[in-house]
């Protein structure tokens, strides 16, 4: 069970679906080969009548799994990417309220939250070992952040600047942990085990109730196992944020750094 999870939570994608697709065919030749033995053990004819109601039962019943699971995955999907957007308008207006402060905490903070930026678009940009590099040194930014937050917002003259300074650094440092979790969180993988079980099992009853059916319908069977795989395949790459081809956008970080320079005031804020 834990082998076959890791097996599709961990492997490339072209191998789990390669995989899936062969399992489903082979399956649907067994309970083919299966059903005509009993039928000829039997002295029984391979009548379809009936079966066809089971089959479309099963098929019907593997789409609405399939429809929830990519609903699930592709929430999971939108959330990462809302998150992006809300992080770089939280680093942007954290930037620009940092410009009212008086020097030298203006220039101070502005720095750190400058560095904060380029950790946090280079982090988003990286997959695996390196990504969790990115994040670690992201989060050890966070502590100078706040000090330099809660020494400017002290020294401030204005109470509600320093009210607002703090509210923008602490949503900034909120959103970053926003952000790991939804990283974190993907499908459990007893869903995509069963979903994988499921689509297994209903190409073996096809394939039982499809005996003697002519070589079109077996075709057809067959058209169906890719689809069944297509969308399979398309879960987990939404449920595997940087890797594969359903990546999430990381323009609206980069376009934020590059911008954070045109909101600097020169001289001492008030």
């Amino acid at each position: 069970m834990q082998a076959l999870a890791r097996f599709l939570t961990d492997q490339q994608l072209w191998i789990v679906g390669l995989s899936l697709f062969i399992l489903m065919v082979v399956v649907r030749s067994l309970a083919e080969r299966i059903r005509r033995r009993r039928s000829r053990a039997a002295g029984e004819g391979l009548s379809q009548a009936g079966e066809g109601l089971i089959a479309t039962s099963v098929v019907g019943l593997l789409s609405l799994l399939i429809a929830f699971t990519f609903s699930l995955a592709l929430a999971r999907h939108e959330l990462r990417r809302t998150l992006v957007v809300e992080e770089a308008n939280a680093i942007g207006v954290a930037y620009m309220r940092a410009q009212l402060l008086k020097e030298p905490y203006r220039t101070d903070l502005s720095n750190v939250i400058v560095s904060y930026a380029q950790v946090r678009q280079v982090s988003g940009e990286l997959t695996g070992p390196a990504q969790l590099a990115a994040q670690e040194h992201s989060e050890a930014l966070q502590a100078p952040l706040w000090q330099r937050t809660a020494e400017a917002a002290r020294m401030s003259d204005t109470p509600a600047l320093a009210n607002f300074l703090v509210q923008s650094v602490t949503r900034l440092i909120e959103v970053e942990g926003q952000r790991k979790a939804a990283l974190a969180a993907r499908i459990p993988q007893a869903v995509l085990v069963a979903l994988m079980g499921f689509a297994v099992g209903v190409a073996g009853i096809l394939g039982y109730v499809a005996a003697g059916a002519h070589a079109h319908r077996k075709r057809v069977s067959f058209v169906m196992f890719m689809l069944v795989t297509l969308a399979f395949l398309i879960i987990l790459d939404l449920d595997r944020p940087g890797d594969g081809l359903i990546t999430v956008s990381e323009a609206n970080m980069s376009d934020m750094v590059r911008a954070l320079p045109s909101f600097t005031v020169a001289g001492p804020g008030r």
